[in-house]
């Protein structure tokens, strides 16, 4: 479904353009590949989960840097709760799993990350406090990321997953199906989190 053509939409310096170009040519892959992963979700589950295409509303300069879908289990919106998304940075696929820095009831994670600890770092997945940022720490930082996410209130927690544009696997024919794995994989962590916090 995706290809290296898609990443030409960060080719358009302009608000406008790059807009035009991200509604035009990645916002119908996302509506069907979401569609697909909330169907996967709900097998997997058994559980409601919401899906939302990024819009970039509120930009009125400055093109958006990165473009995505999200997924969470909140009809009211995801960004105040432990959500999942899928987009594309210039050079780059990612699949994240995040507690931004204004997630509803933020110290009630606290405990759940740390008792996820050792499990995330031995998947080896990446993780960082910056969700606006494309670089993901190795998971044997997850500590130290967890320690800034606790003592600084502006941080988010991310863990994710990155693949490259120029990754021969992208050339091939299973980087798809690698992309959805990766996000299925990913997701045990939305539904542990909410589990846990619901407790």
């Amino acid at each position: 479904m995706f290809d290296k053509n898609d990443f030409k939409v960060f080719n358009d310096d302009t608000l406008s353009g790059r807009l035009e170009l991200i509604r035009k040519d990645l916002d119908p892959k996302f509506e069907v590949l979401g569609q697909d992963l909330l169907q996967a979700l709900e097998d997997e589950y058994h559980q409601k989960f919401f899906l939302k295409i990024a819009k970039h509303q509120r930009r009125t300069k400055n093109p958006p840097p990165d473009t995505w879908l999200a997924i969470n289990q909140d009809k009211k919106g995801y960004k105040k709760t432990p959500h999942l998304e899928f987009g594309l940075w210039p050079d780059r696929y990612f699949i994240t799993f995040s507690l931004l820095a204004d997630i509803r009831d933020r110290v009630n994670y606290y405990p759940i990350l740390k008792k996820y600890q050792d499990k995330i770092i031995s998947e080896g997945w990446g993780v960082s406090n910056d969700h606006t940022s494309s670089i993901l720490k190795d998971a044997a930082d997850f500590n130290d990321v967890i320690k800034h996410y606790q003592k600084v209130k502006s941080s988010d927690l991310v863990i994710g997953f990155e693949l490259l544009k120029d990754d021969p696997i992208v050339s091939g024919a299973d980087y798809d199906k690698l992309l959805k794995d990766k996000f299925m994989s990913l997701s045990q962590y939305l539904v542990l989190f909410n589990e846990e916090v619901a407790k």
